[in-house]
């Protein structure tokens, strides 16, 4: 049951007496008042409780997150004895839970005051870690960004701003300029914060891009993976992020990918030390590029280059991109930031090109444990355990409730999310796969492609049009940029509409069909012409020279 709602058995009329409505209608509004003090009680508990491991602040944030679907975050009372009864707390911990809590800006604005009052002493991992964490929730779509409308612009690039200072006074970095006037190379270094594989979609755009540059342009590439996001936690935020590294990714090595080879320079070491960054700031110096691409936002390595190279950033998903390049190309959206601000400046229209696996096998519905006359359903992501959270289990549910035939599998790496399943009233329809390898051939036996609200998850939405898959998405985040409007819903009432029909009307669902492969071909039409790149890479050098 859906919290602070009576759920009666769909299709049963009950008929009651006025009293007996009201009793009810009392009773679901006390056990909804003690479902919410226990919840609260809880939190509070946690919150005092022990911090000072992965494990805890884990527990915090589950308690944060029951508390968060609990709606309590929209009760003023609930959030007043909150803040009373944390307020001796650690700040960073007090302020993060709240903001995970609540959606409010207002707190991720407290915690960047506390940080820049200690800006050149708090240790740069701390600070780093602080930064990251905020950025996930973000990307998460946890926050709530009418809380504070130009958060992004306002606070969080001119923050990230002075922390790249502040990094390169404390380490005394300086990293030598390119002379302007000096002849072109023909180089390139593409830089970014994390490389893991060619199954990871932004590693793979990344090589495919590196590839693109050598073969159509003549460019000569050198790939820097830094892997400059906290690796383990450095501070009591919540909720805590690691980035993944992928260790046997270190020193130069030379990666193939289909019929080319990629140059890639990657350091595993932990942390922000000047040797790490010395250690890529001397091996541009000595490749000697025309320009520096920040392949995804706050590409650490490659803004700390932007007084001494030219430097253009290209985006790996949707929303208000942070770097500090001359030029930052657009995700696909062709939407110009808000305000005139340095976001908005920088900003050029573009769409960058979806790098699919190719997968032409043929599978059967029993390799993936689903009925054959099942409708089959299909949710696909790297995040699963954080994206498929309560609220959207529920949303299943209901869709479930009113389609019997109907299954919902889950593809891709799981932790958390079996568990939870495994108590809804449809466990049995529900299915996690774990990685699927051949991603297309699954695609091609479901019915309809399910999207969380996410910001992620473009790579998978252009798989599914490529298998002619319909997709049903929420107006917000990669999906909905690589869907389009035909695809998407206002609301969880529509959601659940628009799954219920195409399961019911065949007409509709094979012209759906249909249209998610003209959407395809649509999107294929709309990357940006070839030649469209090497004008902005040439337009970051002019402007280069201007400020130089």
């Amino acid at each position: 049951m859906l919290f602070g709602r009576c759920r009666w058995s769909a299709g049963i009329v009950i008929t009651r007496k006025a009293g007996a409505s009201v009793r009810r209608s009392k009773e679901c509004q006390m056990d909804e008042s003690s479902s919410r003090a226990a919840i609260l009680h809880d939190l509070i508990a946690r919150l005092h409780g022990p911090a000072g491991t992965g494990e805890a602040l884990r527990d915090i944030s589950q308690a944060c997150e029951s508390a968060r679907v609990a709606g309590l975050g929209s009760d003023i009372e609930a959030m007043a004895a909150l803040d009373g009864a944390t307020a001796d707390l650690d700040p960073i911990l007090r302020e993060s839970a709240l903001a995970y809590v609540s959606g409010d800006l207002g707190r991720y604005s407290r915690i960047l005051d506390m940080l820049d009052n200690v800006l050149d002493l708090a240790p740069l991992d701390g600070i780093n870690q602080i930064y990251w964490s905020m950025q996930r929730q973000l990307f998460l779509m946890r926050m709530d960004m009418t809380s504070v409308p130009d958060f992004v612009a306002g606070r969080v690039l001119p923050f990230y701003e002075r922390f790249l200072t502040q990094i390169s006074l404390r380490l005394g970095l300086a990293p030598a300029a390119r002379p302007v006037g000096k002849p072109a190379t023909g180089r390139v270094v593409m830089v970014t914060n994390q490389f893991l594989s060619d199954q990871h979609q932004p590693s793979r755009d990344l090589l495919t891009q590196v590839v693109r540059l050598q073969r159509e342009l003549g460019r000569t590439v050198l790939a820097l993976n830094t892997n400059m996001m906290p690796d383990r936690y450095h501070s009591p935020f919540i909720p805590p992020f690691a980035a993944a590294v992928e260790e046997r990714l270190s020193g130069d090595q030379t990666i193939r990918f289909g019929n080319d080879t990629v140059r890639l320079l990657s350091s595993t070491a932990p942390g922000i030390t000047a040797g790490k960054l010395n250690g890529f700031f001397s091996a541009v110096e000595e490749f000697d590029p025309d320009l520096v691409i920040a392949f995804g936002g706050s590409v650490i390595v490659a803004d700390l280059l932007v007084a001494t190279r030219p430097l253009l950033c290209i985006p790996t998903t949707s929303g208000q991109t942070i770097s500090l390049a001359d030029i930052v190309l657009d995700y696909g959206g062709r939407t110009v930031p808000p305000g005139d601000g340095r976001l908005a400046r920088s900003w050029r229209p573009f769409r960058l090109g979806m790098a699919l696996r190719q997968d032409d096998d043929v599978a059967s519905r029993a390799e993936f444990g689903a009925a054959d006359d099942a409708f089959l359903y299909v949710v696909v992501g790297n995040r699963l355990d954080t994206e498929v959270d309560t609220a959207f289990i529920a949303l299943l549910e209901q869709v479930l409730d009113a389609v019997p035939h109907g299954e919902v599998l889950f593809a891709g790496p799981v932790d958390t999310l079996p568990k939870r399943l495994a108590d809804s009233r449809h466990a049995a329809r529900f299915r996690c796969l774990g990685h699927v390898e051949r991603i297309g051939a699954l695609l091609r036996l479901c019915d309809v492609f399910l999207n969380p609200r996410r910001t992620g998850g473009g790579g998978s939405a252009a798989h599914a049009l490529a298998s002619g898959l319909p997709i049903l998405a929420f107006d917000s985040g990669d999906v909905a940029s690589i869907a389009g409007p035909g695809f998407l819903v206002s609301d969880d009432d529509a959601f659940i509409e628009r799954s219920v029909a195409l399961a019911a009307q065949p007409v509709l669902l094979s012209r759906s069909r249909e249209d998610a492969r003209s959407r395809f071909a649509a999107v294929k039409r709309e990357e940006s012409d070839p030649n469209q790149l090497p004008v902005y890479m040439d337009e970051a050098v002019d402007l280069y020279r201007l400020r130089s």
